[in-house]
């Protein structure tokens, strides 16, 4: 059977739309391929450089005396000996030193004396006080990280924020840094070496212009003669007067202690 004119004509036009839909298919396709690949991009360009675990369990140098306040029994402390999360701990200090229910404090555990500089320390998590009397108080423990024990020093509680933002990385022998140089003075747990995402302190703070979220390239030497090449990219933490905590954020090599370091 022939077909009429009108026939043909509504043929042509469905034809038309679908060839169309065809052809715009693959390329609606192109584009969300492209979409997920820019967003990819952005992910592996732009993430959390400075952590909550940076902010609240890291190491540092104290430089000031030992605070009074400390964490003098515990709850369960015939049952265990490494505390953790929702633990009730008992605290030399009370209503006649200022404290109130609801504080909240820093638990952290001072690890050795650092010549010339103060004690290394260790932010081992939190306590909050639901009690207190007059020359004592009592504490639950709250987001605990590490060595909790009795004996912990109580240290004013600091709400910090972390920081999003991308490693500007290191080239081995391109273009130095332009702040003061340091040199890594100790590294996590007193590992001999350390590499990506592993704390360390450098003999830079303050005082010499660094500031939380500033970042650094770490250099080492492998001869007098020889120019230093950089190895690694850090960012600062924690900040003391005259010392500050890192976070090595790429590294092509393993960091040892006395390695250079300076600011961008």
């Amino acid at each position: 059977m022939k077909m009429t004119t009108h026939s043909k004509i509504f043929a042509l036009i469905i034809s038309v739309i679908l060839a169309n839909y065809l052809l715009a298919f693959p390329s609606s396709r192109a584009q969300s391929q492209q979409l997920q690949i820019e967003k990819a991009r952005i992910f592996q360009e732009t993430y959390p450089v400075i952590t909550e675990s940076d902010l609240y369990c890291s190491y540092f140098v104290l430089e000031d005396e030992l605070p009074s306040l400390r964490v003098t029994a515990a709850e369960r402390q015939q049952e265990k000996i490494l505390l953790s999360d929702d633990d009730i701990v008992y605290i030399n200090g009370g209503k006649n030193d200022g404290l109130e229910i609801g504080q909240l404090f820093f638990l952290v555990e001072v690890l050795a004396r650092v010549d010339g500089y103060g004690y290394l320390a260790c932010k081992r998590g939190r306590v909050r006080l639901i009690s207190c009397e007059a020359e004592r108080s009592v504490g639950r423990i709250e987001k605990s990280c590490g060595h909790v024990t009795v004996g912990n020093f109580l240290f004013p509680y600091e709400e910090k924020e972390g920081l999003l933002g991308r490693d500007l990385g290191f080239e081995p022998y391109g273009e130095t840094g332009r702040g003061p140089i340091g040199h890594v003075i100790f590294q996590e747990n007193d590992f001999v070496q350390i590499a990506s995402g592993h704390w360390a302190i450098i003999d830079l703070g303050k005082e010499d212009g660094l500031e939380v979220g500033q970042q650094l390239i770490v250099y080492k030497k492998v001869s007098p003669k020889a120019p230093r090449e950089a190895i690694a990219s850090a960012i600062v933490i924690d900040l003391s007067r005259k010392t500050a905590t890192v976070r090595i954020l790429s590294a092509k090599d393993a960091i040892f202690r006395g390695y250079e370091v300076q600011a961008r």
